[in-house]
């Protein structure tokens, strides 16, 4: 089995870029890297580490931005993926049943290998081939003017082992009948399997498949087929944003506490999970020294803590900074753990 394809890159479509950019960069602790400017868009690029984000926003009255922003509002719009071979990926994606949006091309001046396939719900994937591209270099396909502000990185070797190292994975959230065509969908067409496949019960029952491949990591969510209506979140967001999509961006840092406290600094509003959460954390976890000294702290920030079979898991859910608010960021870090924890899985659904 050939190698699976890696995260590239994250675009967002925004109606008001500049608060956006202002929150990644400012909150999120990302550096503003490039803009490009096309007849109808204008794109920002930020990076932290390996994790690359792209804004865009319309510039003028028509055009696909527009046309998704009409729709959905501000949220993911393209999650693009870099592989070796896009000619094999684009044909097993048309054989899951997956849309080819654009067939495969070589992208001028770049001289990259391109393609773009629909995904789940509101999604595309813009697909590069990693033969003919280096990742590090700004993303093919945008007019990027990289001489323009390029932000400073933190200040502080604390700050710096804060701030985001990577896209952790992504959540999408489905109606019920939808779960297992997408899962499908994604384990042909990107040669995904499922590492976590979970029921989630609490406000409602919710199941979950978290799909794994060469570290690309999506999570789908969709409320139980036989009680639909009964995950509020869930409901809610297909509600506002019109459709299946991405409900939030989990960013992986190495200091979770310190970019807590540097959010709240900052304005941002982080959600608490409920206070019973924090009064019945299991003997396993809480028998643990470092957890149990940190508990107070956890509590006063929101950072919900669980485990697997691997290590601990600490997590916290911001609200949305965007349009309608359907779009979230979560803080993620891993001491071990390579799964997602029940008690935390529930907490999210209800905040």
């Amino acid at each position: 089995m050939s190698r699976g394809p890696g995260l590239a890159y994250v675009e967002l479509n925004v109606a008001n870029d500049e608060t956006v950019v202002d929150y990644f960069t400012r909150r999120l602790m990302f550096d503003q890297v490039a803009v490009a400017h096309k007849r109808a868009t204008r794109s920002t690029l930020l990076r932290s580490n390996s994790a690359q984000v792209i804004v865009t926003t319309p510039t003028s009255g028509d055009g696909p931005v527009v046309d998704f922003l009409a729709r959905h509002g501000d949220g993911v719009a393209d999650i693009a993926l870099h592989h070796t071979d896009v000619h094999a990926l684009v044909a097993r994606a048309h054989r899951s049943g997956l849309k080819v949006l654009a067939p495969v091309r070589i992208l001028a001046p770049e001289r990259v290998i391109t393609a773009r396939i629909a995904g789940a719900g509101s999604v595309t994937h813009t697909l590069i081939d990693s033969s003919t591209h280096l990742l590090r270099r700004l993303p093919p396909g945008f007019p990027w003017q990289a001489d323009q502000l390029t932000l400073p990185g933190p200040a502080t070797p604390r700050a710096a082992l804060a701030r985001p190292q990577s896209i952790d994975h992504l959540t999408w959230y489905l109606p019920a009948d939808a779960l297992e065509r997408a899962t499908a969908h994604y384990k042909e067409a990107f040669e995904m399997s499922i590492t976590t496949s979970c029921i989630t019960a609490g406000a409602g029952v919710a199941h979950s498949n978290a799909l794994s491949s060469s570290g690309l990591v999506f999570v789908l969510t969709a409320p139980d087929a036989r009680h639909p209506d009964h995950v509020g979140q869930i409901n809610e967001f297909l509600t506002t944003h019109n459709s299946a999509g991405v409900h939030h961006v989990a960013l992986r840092t190495g200091d979770i506490v310190t970019a807590a406290r540097l959010l709240k600094h900052t304005g941002a509003t982080l959600l608490h999970a409920p206070i019973d959460y924090y009064e019945h954390i299991p003997a396993s976890v809480s028998a643990c020294r470092s957890v149990r000294a940190r508990v107070p702290e956890l509590l006063a920030l929101g950072i919900l803590v669980d485990y697997d079979e691997h290590g601990l898991l600490y997590q916290i859910l911001g609200s949305s900074p965007l349009q309608r608010g359907a779009l979230h960021y979560e803080l993620i870090q891993r001491e071990g753990a390579a799964g997602f924890g029940r008690r935390s899985a529930r907490a999210l659904l209800q905040m």
